[in-house]
């Protein structure tokens, strides 16, 4: 029996939202990150899978499709994520519900089963180094996070990728964020997507940009977990669908 590792991407492509806030309402689903391995000594097989087209149900139920045929070739026996409890599977059971009630698929279903043994390392984190938390934090960052646990997991630069100058000019900062995506990559994806170019090399650039991005998000949470005790955490940290909403 396997871990499985998954982590979303959102946009907010018709309005932003407000600082702090969660609401389903602000997100749209751009992509999924995925990691498996058989055994925790094991380095994990990858997966990233992209939106296919625009921002309607059609793709959203798309990218669920596809995320749960990766997942049901493989045995999983737990669910890691980083802060999910909050975010991704807060999220994940929304859309789920939302698009269920317009078509006959059970995604609703089928995300509470796979948080039925959903650990979030984010919560382990944040409980073994309580004293790195600012006093409004809740979780520490994912890289630092990593830091701390004297693991090196890979930053992703945009100077080591090829664009016009003046592409991805709106966006402050040398290495890739999850805020970046959001605000600005995971809707030029989409808007390259709808208008037909993806064969262009500015978007096979931004596809690699963010393939490496979103990897980095997965490919090292099982050692964290590791790190942080492995499955003598999972009954402190696990947090379930009801638990989630």
């Amino acid at each position: 029996m396997g871990t499985l590792v998954l982590d979303i991407e959102t946009a907010s492509p018709f309005e932003e939202p407000p600082e702090n806030s969660n609401d389903t309402k602000y997100y749209e689903w751009f992509a999924v990150s995925l990691a498996y391995a058989d055994e925790l000594e094991n380095t994990p097989e990858t997966e990233v899978l992209f939106r296919r087209g625009d921002w309607g149900d059609t793709y959203t139920i798309d990218l669920y499709q596809r995320m749960y045929e990766w997942c049901d070739q493989r045995d999983v026996e737990r669910l890691l994520t980083y802060n999910g409890a909050w975010f991704d599977g807060k999220h994940l059971l929304n859309w789920a519900t939302e698009t269920d009630a317009a078509t006959e698929h059970d995604y609703r279903g089928r995300t509470e089963r796979l948080f039925e043994h959903h650990i979030d390392v984010a919560l382990a984190a944040a409980d073994e180094y309580s004293e790195e938390l600012w006093e409004d934090q809740h979780i520490l960052p994912d890289w630092k996070a990593y830091k701390l646990a004297a693991i090196d997991n890979d930053g992703v630069w945009y100077d080591d990728y090829e664009f016009p100058d003046t592409y991805l000019s709106e966006i402050d900062g040398s290495a890739v964020q999850g805020k970046h995506i959001g605000q600005v990559l995971g809707e030029r994806y989409v808007d390259n997507v709808e208008a037909g170019i993806e064969e262009t090399s500015v978007h096979r650039e931004l596809t690699r940009l963010l393939e490496d991005y979103c990897t980095s998000d997965v490919a090292d949470l099982i050692e964290l977990y590791t790190t942080l005790g492995g499955p003598a955490i999972d009954d402190a940290f696990r947090r379930t669908a009801v638990e989630i909403e």
